[in-house]
């Protein structure tokens, strides 16, 4: 959305680094976006978004994550390249991003060739350069250690009916044979995706892009753009591994909202969806 963003308290962190870009663009010509819980981003006139982090921990995060999105290699597609260095402006932590054109697409069907382009750079790119400054992989729901935040902290907020079912998925995901790792982008949702019409032209929020297993992102876009498509745009061995991680994604976003110290009524929020996820299921299967 748009309007005019002169009472915002981050507004002279944006001027500071549209400033340092050279670049000016009225406050009325600013678009102000939800960047997640970690950070807010501001498109401004088209020309470069700026994101800001809300406190200082996610802007050591903004300083690392920077440092990735500028050694990644280049795709087909146009990513958010830094245009700026890291400024910090009083508490506010912000750097100026190269804007991207398009439009994100609702939930529904897309051209698989257009999945498989995405897919396939993804899997053969080499991250060598990047990986320094990557997420670990589950670093923002649990790390290392994500399997026990699964079982002793996740599993006990559902309803008990759906714990076996759950305990079921968790092991089977286990029990997946290790594969190569390789750069997966992590949130590869078709809100981080832009298109014109059917041609993927970009694709944003890198905050968790690490090297794992490819089929994570494969289990991204089967739940936004449905598994039909997906099938069509990747191997039969990715697609059944997919399957299996999006399974677990309604207990991630359980462990997210618990790792990140949200409040009680987005814990349960996620609590409730994973519960009628479940049920869901359940009845399916009946």
């Amino acid at each position: 959305m748009t309007f005019a963003c002169g009472h915002l308290p981050f507004a002279g962190a944006v001027e500071a680094v549209l400033a340092e870009a050279g670049v000016t663009v009225d406050r009325s010509e600013w678009e102000l976006h939800a960047g997640g819980s970690a950070h807010i981003v501001v498109n401004a006139g088209h020309l470069m978004s700026v994101r800001i982090a809300k406190n200082p921990t996610s802007g050591d995060n903004v300083r690392r994550r920077t440092q990735a999105l500028s050694q990644l290699p280049d795709f087909d597609f146009a990513i958010p390249r830094p245009l700026t260095p890291v400024l910090q402006d009083g508490r506010y932590t912000a750097v100026g991003m190269a804007w991207i054109p398009g439009a994100p697409r609702a939930p529904g069907s897309a051209d698989p060739r257009e999945l498989r382009r995405v897919l396939e750079q993804l899997r053969e790119a080499d991250a060598q350069d990047a990986e320094p400054w990557l997420d670990r992989p589950g670093q923002h729901w649990g790390g290392h250690r994500r399997r026990h935040v699964l079982l002793d902290q996740v599993l006990p907020l559902l309803l008990p009916r759906n714990r076996d079912r759950a305990l079921s998925d968790i092991d089977d995901l286990v029990a997946l044979e290790n594969v190569a790792p390789r750069l997966v982008h992590g949130d590869l949702m078709g809100s981080n995706m832009l298109w014109e019409g059917d041609h993927l032209v970009g694709v944003i929020d890198w905050d968790h892009a690490c090297l794992s297993d490819p089929a994570y992102d494969v289990a991204s876009l089967g739940l936004w753009f449905g598994w039909s498509s997906v099938r069509d745009a990747t191997d039969p061995q990715s697609y059944e591994r997919a399957r299996l991680h999006a399974r677990i994604f309604p207990l991630q976003a359980i462990a997210y909202a618990l790792h990140h110290e949200l409040d009680a009524a987005q814990v349960r929020q996620a609590v409730e969806k994973a519960d009628a996820w479940y049920e869901m299921r359940a009845v399916a299967a009946a």
